[in-house]
């Protein structure tokens, strides 16, 4: 158990008072198997348990220091997604907000964040921040080989997002295909296709590391993308860069002319309103089958009526770039 010297224990949310309390509490903690930090006002840390440290793999030279921003660089560098927890860490400091989500690491693990406010004699006085490992139990609903959802999660995730009620965001459901991929595996062997998927997979963790956001391994080498889309996000870009980022990898491919390299095909569609889970499959699917129709090596993007603002103009573009379909 790391504490700072330089400021009292805070205790709980509700306020201990008392030493013999306080003594308790941090007994408790020191026994959890949960990561828990706590912090006061300046960011100092106040209290860190081991499980903390082991979590994160901490040094304990860093861990006796209880610098608070040190340890804060330390472990985004572990994450698929620094910034984004950095900038929720920093949104939090000084906020009564209690919150909480899922963080995904580089090495494959996942912990769910629990964020609350910690208050001294009735004034808010720093935060509690408390990480739990829940990679096991994700495990019954991951594919083995690419770290992504799996399709049993599938069935059980996917038509809860589908009907959800309009949150305000813009949603999408995109269906993701390897090019030529029988070809690759005939060529370089199954055990080199394996590395393919599992190299997509962590593309795709890292694009999407959100616990709001859902890829699944649909089988082979077809996966499903299902996300929230903020209004500031151009939604082309966004699926644009996940598909050229694999293509990015240059992994040779002499079984996908004209490119020579792994390359893949997306189809897309956006929607707001509650809408069948087999409406937006089918949706997806369809786009995902003209693109490899045009030629592969493509976006096509379909957008419901209830997403669009106005009708658009079918257009064929070249490959890498996007088209966009009116969905009738």
């Amino acid at each position: 158990m790391a504490r700072s010297s330089k400021s009292a224990f805070l205790g709980s949310p509700s306020n201990i008072k008392e030493t013999t309390d306080r003594s308790m509490f941090e007994r408790i903690l020191d026994a959890l198997p949960d990561g828990v930090l706590v912090t006061d006002g300046e960011r100092g840390v106040v209290y860190a348990n081991e499980a903390f440290a082991r979590h994160w793999r901490i040094p304990q030279r860093m861990m006796q220091l209880g610098d608070e921003l040190s340890m804060l660089d330390f472990v985004t560098d572990s994450l698929c997604n620094p910034k984004e927890f950095h900038d929720e860490v920093e949104r939090l400091y000084n906020s009564e907000e209690s919150a909480s989500s899922e963080v995904v690491l580089k090495d494959g693990r996942v912990f769910s964040r629990r964020s609350v406010p910690a208050y001294k004699d009735g004034a808010l006085a720093g935060r509690i921040w408390i990480f739990t490992d829940i990679t096991e139990a994700r495990s019954a609903s991951t594919d083995a080989l690419t770290g992504v959802r799996n399709r049993r999660a599938y069935l059980r995730d996917f038509p809860a997002f589908v009907q959800a009620q309009d949150c305000g965001l813009l949603r999408s459901v995109a269906l993701l295909d390897i090019d030529n991929f029988k070809g690759y595996n005939d060529t370089y062997g199954h055990a080199a296709g394996d590395e393919v998927l599992q190299r997509i997979g962590e593309i795709l963790i890292c694009h999407l590391p959100n616990a709001d956001d859902l890829v699944f391994r649909m089988g082979g080498d077809e996966f499903l993308l299902a996300c929230h889309i903020p209004g500031e996000v151009d939604v082309f870009s966004f699926f644009e860069t996940i598909r050229r980022s694999i293509s990015d990898l240059a992994i040779p491919h002499t079984q996908n002319a004209p490119w020579g390299i792994v390359t893949t095909s997306m189809g897309l569609d956006t929607f707001r309103s509650p809408e069948s889970p087999v409406d937006m499959f089918e949706a997806a699917d369809a786009a995902l089958y003209q693109a490899k129709s045009l030629g592969r090596n493509r976006l096509i993007m379909r957008t419901s009526k209830a997403a669009s603002d106005g009708a658009a103009d079918p257009a064929v573009l070249e490959p890498h770039e996007t088209r966009l379909l009116q969905q009738p």
